[in-house]
């Protein structure tokens, strides 16, 4: 039993040594948005001119979408995207709307987005542990006079096994949260009326 422990212990020991010194460091990554498939075009929307506006209203909105954890489960160093993730969420919400039809040419109809978490955190267990992102945002429209068409909160996360905690699992993470929480949003058939409303009088 003891030679087990030492075998043990030195086995932890040793993940804990190869990981130091990734885990101080700065790490960028590049969040792509994955492009939509089989997507069916809605009716009337190469005649709505499109908006998107995103508003980021989280308590941090720099460029670091994660923390990279030691051996003891402790946050170290910190984990940017190469692109402010105002512009990632925006650039992905147009990528839907264009694959559904949507003009986004000289666009008049607004599409306001209120990004409220963009987040990952890492739980670390003796030999691995997992890796969890979080999107949420608040979407309005609203016609040419201001008045409020539509309103709704999405939220999705995704979470899965990560024995490395570096940018690698946050990357993958985020490359299905984001998709979720939006293509909920493009799956609502109120939201697509109230851009159609909201075109009319625009």
């Amino acid at each position: 039993m003891p030679s087990l422990l030492k075998f043990m212990g030195g086995v932890a020991a040793a993940c804990l040594l190869a990981g130091v010194g990734c885990a101080f460091t700065t790490e960028t990554i590049h969040i792509d948005y994955p492009a939509p498939v089989s997507i069916e075009k809605i009716k009337g929307a190469e005649a709505i001119r499109v908006k998107v506006e995103v508003k980021d209203l989280r308590p941090n909105t720099t460029r670091e979408v994660a923390k990279k954890i030691n051996g003891f489960g402790m946050e170290t160093a910190p984990i940017f995207n190469d692109e402010d993730v105002q512009l990632l969420v925006k650039r992905s919400v147009e990528t839907e709307l264009r694959a559904r039809g949507y003009d986004l040419e000289g666009g008049k109809v607004p599409l306001q987005i209120e990004l409220l978490t963009f987040i990952h955190r890492y739980n670390s267990g003796f030999f691995s542990g997992d890796s969890k992102a979080e999107v949420s945002f608040v979407v309005r429209v609203k016609d040419a006079q201001g008045k409020e068409l539509y309103t709704d909160t999405l939220v999705d996360a995704f979470q899965h096994a990560a024995g490395v905690f570096g940018g690698g699992n946050v990357k993958q993470a985020y490359e299905q949260a984001l998709p979720g929480a939006i293509r909920k949003l493009m799956g609502k058939a109120e939201f697509h009326a109230a851009l159609a409303k909201a075109a009319e009088g625009a």
